[in-house]
């Protein structure tokens, strides 16, 4: 009877481990070819940001229009043709604006006579043709595999957030082709070998070893999904202990830091992400955080930005110092902060510079609170008789339908002035 056992339990931990080791070349494999492709990706993708850094979006319309080129465009030429030279399997980098009929380039790489020059037109290939609308547009990135090779497309865009075209890195895929196939041949060889070596091992020591230790540790990992079971804030990993000299106690051990680095880089990324999106000096949103809520107002039906600035603040630093001056900062930004409720996001726009948005707000209403606001006596940043006076100079403007927000904040920017003009 044992005999038998021991064989049954040999065919079946046999026919598994066959079963997991041809799952485990799948998964090795697809993981592989996918570590390969993210490498090329992050090559592109390193690239293409690199070369976003120094295109000047807003002199693309220029070339585009004029179809002139001067020192700039020479310059930025070079640059990229350096950028190219980087890796070996960039086979081009290129900057394209698509329309309806296909890609108008604007700068290329490429100094065969297959190469592109400025105004030069290519028709959409097949695999393009499937991403036309997304390539018309120019919003988001996009990546095109063909055999050989793939491509990136990563937008350009000018000073208003406009989309300008495409820089496109092209990376070869055939060196990641001969690796793939290198791979797969010697994962099938050494897990075959390696299963033959350890189905009997495996038989005498999953009872005693291994089926024990992981189930406790399964089931307090999977205490994770039942509330109930997480007493005290104690998570049910904290109350487990393994003792088993191996790499199962290795692997609880692994699992409980990891635990601990999930949280603790959990709450790092929350602070990191926080400190992203605002003025370290005055805790409210920064420009940055405006880029990210651009998108977000220009589809409301309607916004308001009320922009403030602060009168003499380089005077105040000249005379009284730059203590003086960040204070006259702070309440400027409690000012604005004493506004920014419900709809009302506050921003810190640099310097002395300041703004309300306010999202789906009438016209009468966001009258009514530049008003009260005006009339606020917080705006006299500095007691009488002060060598300085300071004060909050403050602006507004509205639209409603089709919202620009560049627009809206200039136009706030200019009211203000005009607030500013008229207390001097």
């Amino acid at each position: 009877m044992k005999k038998s056992l021991k064989k049954k339990m040999l065919l079946l931990v046999i026919s598994f481990t066959i079963l997991l080791n041809i799952l485990s070349i799948v998964m090795n494999y697809h993981n592989f070819v996918s570590t390969v492709e993210q490498a090329n990706y992050s090559t592109a993708s390193t690239v293409a940001e690199t070369c976003a850094l120094i295109i000047d979006g807003d002199a693309l319309v220029d070339y585009v229009e004029t179809g002139q080129r001067d020192n700039a465009y020479y310059a930025t030429w070079n640059k990229l043709l350096d950028y190219k030279n980087t890796n070996k399997n960039i086979i081009y980098l290129s900057v394209v604006w698509f329309d309806e009929e296909g890609g108008n380039y604007i700068f290329d790489t490429d100094l065969t006579e297959n190469g592109a020059f400025l105004g030069d037109k290519i028709a959409f290939d097949s695999k393009q043709l499937g991403k036309k609308k997304e390539l018309v547009k120019g919003n988001k990135r996009l990546f095109i595999t063909y055999a050989d090779r793939m491509d990136l497309y990563r937008p350009v865009r000018s000073s208003y957030n406009i989309p300008m075209g495409y820089v496109i890195v092209g990376i070869s895929t055939e060196d990641a082709a001969k690796k793939q196939e290198h791979y797969l041949i010697k994962l099938v060889l050494a897990l075959s070998a390696l299963t033959l070596v350890l189905t009997v091992f495996f038989v005498w020591m999953v009872d005693r070893s291994i089926l024990k230790p992981v189930n406790q540790l399964s089931v307090a990992v999977s205490g994770y999904a039942n509330p109930e079971r997480l007493k005290g804030g104690e998570s049910p990993l904290s109350r487990l202990s393994i003792h088993t000299g191996d790499e199962i106690e290795n692997l609880f051990n692994s699992v409980k830091k990891m635990e601990s680095d999930i949280l603790d880089s959990s709450n790092n990324l929350a602070i990191a992400m926080w400190n992203s999106q605002h003025d370290s000096m005055t805790q409210l949103y920064n420009k940055r955080y405006l880029a990210e809520c651009v998108k977000e107002y220009s589809m409301m039906e309607s916004a308001g930005a009320i922009y403030f600035d602060v009168d003499n603040l380089k005077k105040m630093n000249d005379i009284c110092g730059h203590e003086c001056g960040d204070e006259v900062i702070k309440k400027t930004a409690d000012f604005v902060r004493k506004y920014q409720t419900g709809k009302r996001a506050g921003f810190r726009m640099g310097g002395d510079e300041f703004m309300l948005l306010i999202g789906n707000v009438e016209e009468k209403e966001m009258e009514r609170y530049v008003r009260q606001m005006k009339k606020d006596p917080e705006t006299i940043l500095t007691p009488a008789g002060s060598k300085v006076q300071c004060r909050i100079a403050i602006g507004y403007a509205f639209q409603c339908g089709n919202i620009n927000i560049g627009r809206l904040i200039k136009e706030a920017d200019q009211d203000m002035y005009k607030d500013k003009q008229s207390h001097r």
